[in-house]
């Protein structure tokens, strides 16, 4: 597009009238008259990246070592955590529980019982390293958070170690009672199996002779005999098998016990940690304590001193009255 200029007054002839004004086309600008550009895109994404790294130098400490708003929220989370799975494994101890009261030696569920203690001893070996990782977390962070955050910290570990360690002993007890069942129903099972069947032993070990003696009048009776038996057999095979799975439930618990005991020894070493903070906050606290009864001796002190002022100024004020008086009503 070629631009147009107009012709002004300056380049009429004087005293010449030209006509209306014109317009005059004027030759495209050379090279030179052109506005030169030039491609700074480069520039611009690399003074973009170095304002963004230098934003991310101000911001990426936090990761290396996070700031007490994070660790706060972390602790939050972990202790909310716990506190649910604590709350699950109680009510799973419940039931196990009401499943290892029961005497009843047809109604023992005895694959349930024991697949609920597997899970209680897991949850609970679970809750002990969690709370370990708790207790980590807040010497982590003992060093820039504050004494109140602190103690509320470890108040708050201890709670949760004081309920695994009742919970543990619930789950202990409850084990305990469970042995004690197995140990009845083992007694009462063979008070009510044994004679029968040394009986039937007896009368099986004494036959063969008599048979030899006397031959056997029909085949109905050696049939009896062989039924016979194989019964005394299966039920003898029955008892092993019951009680060696009664064993090894037993062994099982024996095991838990144990494992229990190592459990309570890592919550008696942590309960022990957390002693010596408590008696520091303990000490912090007597401290406070003396300073907070200093300070009311020297406000009462305080207090005292102001109020004697007050009397000297009231006699002043009244000295100054009297002066007053007699100095209008004698010199007047």
């Amino acid at each position: 597009m070629q631009t147009r200029r107009r012709l002004g007054l300056r380049q009429r002839e004087p005293g010449v009238y030209l006509g209306p004004p014109q317009t005059q086309a004027v030759p495209p600008g050379t090279p030179a008259d052109v506005m030169s550009c030039r491609d700074r895109t480069q520039e611009f994404l690399f003074a973009c990246k170095s304002l963004q790294g230098r934003q991310d130098g101000g911001l990426q400490p936090g990761r290396a070592a996070p700031g007490p708003g994070r660790q706060r929220s972390e602790f939050s989370l972990m202790a909310k955590r716990i506190g649910k799975d604590l709350s699950n494994t109680f009510a799973k101890l419940e039931k196990l529980t009401i499943l290892a009261k029961r005497k009843s030696l047809f109604d023992d569920k005895s694959v349930e019982i024991e697949e609920l203690t597997y899970i209680i001893k897991q949850d609970i070996s679970s809750l002990n390293k969690q709370i370990a990782q708790l207790q980590e977390l807040v010497r982590a962070r003992g060093g820039p958070a504050g004494r109140h955050l602190q103690s509320h910290s470890n108040s708050v570990v201890v709670s949760l170690q004081s309920k695994l360690a009742s919970m543990s002993n619930d789950f202990k007890s409850v084990l305990e009672v469970r042995t004690e069942n197995l140990k009845q129903q083992r007694s009462r099972r063979e008070q009510f199996s044994r004679a029968p069947v040394s009986a039937l032993a007896a009368n099986n070990l004494g036959s063969p002779a008599v048979l030899q003696d006397e031959p056997p009048r029909s085949g109905a009776v050696a049939i009896d005999m062989d039924s016979r038996t194989s019964q005394q057999l299966q039920l003898l095979d029955e008892q092993d098998s019951y009680i060696q799975s009664r064993a090894d439930t037993m062994q099982n618990i024996e095991s838990t016990i144990v494992e229990l005991g190592s459990i309570f020894q890592q919550l008696a070493h942590m309960v022990k940690e957390q002693e010596e903070t408590i008696q520091r906050i303990d000490s912090s606290v007597e401290d406070a304590q003396l300073n907070v009864e200093a300070a009311h001796g020297e406000i009462l002190k305080y207090f005292q001193s102001v109020t004697s002022n007050r009397w000297l100024m009231v006699k002043i004020f009244l000295i100054l009255i009297v002066f007053f008086i007699v100095f209008v009503v004698f010199l007047a």
